[in-house]
């Protein structure tokens, strides 16, 4: 683990100009290398413990590195003379496919793991700046490296005679990238983890000072919520304080209070790009806009199988079409008994087929038991049985002898919901 500056050398003559960074402390540095500039500015506090990485061509490296004819134009020197570790690394002119490839493994190959990287995309040339974004993710996921930043030193040779020439962060165009990252992996698939990692890093230094990093967090919290009921099949419909944690429809619920409360922040102190995100995220919650017992169900079903949670899908229809029993009957869906004791018992005792001398019902809810098994359709009950075998299936690890394949299973919880649906709007 190590701090790593990463840098581009061209092969123009630079102009001499004075380069300035930041909004109210503002600092500058006089020079015809960013680099140079970059490095005294950015990098202050840096040691020999961290490296700068120059990338140069051939001819950038005769031009700029170390120029035999013209002593004004050796960044080499410039750079030894500083506090910190100097690395030149030779790469191809970037011309064609194979060398393009060529400077990826080596831009990548020069950053070990969970080192922390400032990247200079000043006089990257040609491909190198989108190259340079796709190699900084890159390493992001196989290296576990961090991006403390992408600067780029504004440059223009009339206006450098009369001001300062800005030094650009463009480190949030990195965070509008993992935003979108997350955001797409959670309408994808349901997981919301990389929200709350990038909360962490990007709105962990504003929390205390700022009200609208407070807000968002609440959303992404609210959002993990969300998954986290979904994924341990949180079905019973509940509200009041501390429900977002045991009660799909009460997370829900704090979800989109907080996009509405997001949506209320003043647009030029958000993070801008996360508005149309979450209405993406928003868009994405409308099959949970029902807040009882049978909607909720239904909802976590579609959001199961649409996320490729096959086992919470089974479990979700297992215990909706309990449901559906009971309030199909006029029986309270979120009593324990009335699910367990009298719907379930019905369920299981009509797929048997039993005679009422073989049921295994308590007295008082033997009417009840045997009103719904005179009454029931065929089709729930050929759907429960089913459902209930494989979530045994499921449950029992694959241990069974007639274990199913995950192929299977798949396709059961689809043909089984579509049936269940086709059921529920016929009656």
């Amino acid at each position: 683990m190590a701090r790593k500056f990463l840098s581009f050398l061209g092969t123009t003559d630079y102009e001499e100009c004075t380069y300035e960074y930041g909004d109210l402390e503002k600092e500058q540095c006089y020079t015809k290398y960013i680099q140079e500039a970059l490095l005294k500015i950015i990098c202050k506090d840096w040691t020999k413990n961290d490296t700068a990485v120059i990338f140069l061509t051939e001819r950038a490296e005769k031009e700029n590195w170390y120029n035999q004819q013209n002593e004004k134009r050796r960044l080499k020197i410039i750079l030894e003379n500083l506090d910190i570790n100097i690395k030149p690394v030779s790469i191809p002119e970037g011309r064609t496919e194979d060398e393009i490839w060529q400077i990826f493994n080596i831009i990548s190959n020069v950053i070990d793991d969970e080192d922390e990287i400032v990247f200079d995309i000043t006089h990257s040339f040609r491909s190198i700046p989108m190259l340079a974004l796709v190699v900084l993710n890159y390493v992001k996921i196989v290296k576990n490296a961090t991006i403390l930043g992408i600067y780029y030193g504004e440059y223009d040779r009339n206006e450098a005679k009369i001001r300062p020439m800005p030094i650009i962060d463009l480190t949030p165009l990195n965070e509008i990238l993992e935003w979108s990252q997350a955001v797409n992996v959670f309408l994808k698939y349901g997981i919301s983890g990389p929200f709350r990692d990038i909360s962490t890093r990007q709105l962990g230094p504003h929390l205390k000072s700022e009200q609208w990093a407070r807000d968002t967090r609440k959303f992404i919290d609210s959002l993990n919520n969300l998954t986290m009921c979904l994924y341990t099949c949180r079905g019973k419909a509940a509200s009041g304080v501390g429900t977002y944690k045991k009660s799909i429809s009460s997370a829900v619920n704090a979800v989109n209070n907080n996009i509405e409360r997001i949506k209320a922040i003043d647009e030029d102190i958000q993070i801008k790009p996360l508005i149309p995100l979450m209405e993406k995220i928003e868009k994405r919650l409308e099959i949970f806009k029902g807040n009882d017992n049978l909607s909720v169900g239904i909802a976590s079903v579609q959001w199961s199988i649409e996320n490729n949670l096959i086992q919470q899908a089974y479990t979700a229809l297992d215990e909706t079409i309990k449901t559906y029993v009971c309030e199909k009957f006029g029986l309270d869906s979120s009593d324990v008994n009335n699910r367990e004791e009298i719907a379930q018992k019905a369920l299981r005792l009509k797929g048997q087929r039993k005679p009422e001398e073989e049921w295994d019902v308590k007295k008082e809810y033997w009417h009840m038991v045997k009103n719904i098994v005179e009454k029931l359709d065929d089709e729930i009950v050929s759907i429960s049985n089913t459902i209930n075998l494989k979530r045994n299936d499921i449950n029992h690890f694959g241990f069974r002898n007639d274990a199913s394949d995950y192929d299977d299973l798949e396709s059961v919880i689809k043909k089984c919901f579509e049936r269940f649906l086709n059921c529920i709007n016929n009656n």
